[in-house]
């Protein structure tokens, strides 16, 4: 499997096709040129770390879904030896899925990469191809349940930024590519590239990949839609550790406990028990990665008073523990 060129240089191809998601193609490709000017300039290589070329079924213009065109550079039939082979996403997939070409192509070539992925949906063009038969991966969470009908033996993880499963890559929507881009780079580089890149970039360094495609605050501002819930919904951000039962919600709205919890579900969408323990988890999982507070401590301040409760609360919905969670994730308590 080919890593760096005699040069040093790692090849990295990214594959478009008519209606792909351009942020799923220039968001890598930025952060790994970046790195190849950043480290050019420090004097860590003499010329470039990374040589990047989008490939399409033609070399030349390829239409995004936002209606204008890349220069694809070659066909991905003449792309050679790559280090790296990653498939965009986009509105374009279901006919990407179709290409019988293209699937054979990446059934032949992926597991000649030192690496090989996609970004966002391009998961469901790997699926369509077999490469995710038995793999753990995850997508943009609008497009799981069609990947999970693609690969009934993967083993999906909706929640998660990025996946890596050995030499395999996935990731969520738009912009987590950049976030698996910087975990490549620091693979490659070390971790003082991928931050130098990431400051460069205004960029976190680095999203955990198991880290919530969703915050809790995001969560909130799409699910609580009603103007009478607006209030309603950054208290209960800012006050997870207290009282919010329904009756404790309902008291914050001036409404009865039963009104509230009827309007609530209806206007909503879920019951307010339901987005309260999304939100705490979500807290909970922000302090995991992200401070040395101990268990016990992150239970009672999101809210779930003892470490048993949080323990059994993450092993329903995450299918781990609090601690395991925790060491899957240590890097990011560095950042």
């Amino acid at each position: 499997m080919p890593k760096a060129d005699r040069n040093g240089v790692r090849r990295v191809a990214i594959i478009a096709y008519e209606d792909f998601q351009i942020l799923d193609v220039t968001g890598p490709l930025e952060v790994f040129g970046r790195v190849s000017r950043l480290l050019r300039e420090q004097g860590a290589t003499r010329g470039h770390a990374y040589h990047a070329v989008v490939a399409a079924r033609e070399p030349g213009p390829v239409r995004c879904s936002s209606g204008f065109d890349i220069v694809a550079s070659c066909s991905y039939r003449d792309l050679g030896s790559v280090d790296t082979l990653l498939v965009a996403g986009g509105i374009g997939t279901p006919a990407a899925q179709d290409d019988v070409e293209l699937l054979a192509f990446l059934r032949r070539r992926a597991p000649a990469a030192r690496r090989y992925g996609a970004v966002c949906t391009g998961s469901l063009v790997l699926a369509a191809a077999g490469l995710l038969d038995g793999r753990h991966a995850t997508t943009h969470w609008g497009w799981m349940d069609r990947l999970a009908a693609l690969a009934p033996t993967a083993s999906l993880e909706p929640d998660a930024i990025f996946v890596r499963d050995e030499r395999l890559w996935t990731s969520a929507g738009v912009t987590a590519g950049m976030d698996m881009a910087l975990a490549m780079v620091e693979e490659d580089w070390g971790r003082d590239a991928a931050l130098m890149a990431a400051r460069q970039l205004v960029l976190f360094l680095k999203r955990p990949g198991g880290q919530s495609q969703y915050s809790a605050h995001l969560a909130a501002q799409e699910t609580i839609g009603p103007a009478r819930f607006e209030a309603l919904k950054t208290w209960l951000l800012a006050h997870l550790d207290q009282d919010l039962s329904v009756e404790a919600l309902a008291g914050q709205c001036a409404m009865s406990p039963r009104n509230f919890a009827r309007a609530f579900v209806r206007e909503v969408g879920t019951t307010p028990a339901k987005l309260v323990e999304r939100a705490r988890v979500d807290e909970a999982r922000r302090l995991l990665e992200d401070s040395r507070l101990g268990v016990d401590q992150i239970a009672e301040r999101c809210g779930f008073g003892t470490a048993e409760t949080l323990r059994r609360v993450f092993l329903r919905r995450l299918g781990v523990a609090p601690s395991a969670y925790r060491d899957r994730f240590a890097a990011a308590r560095t950042d």
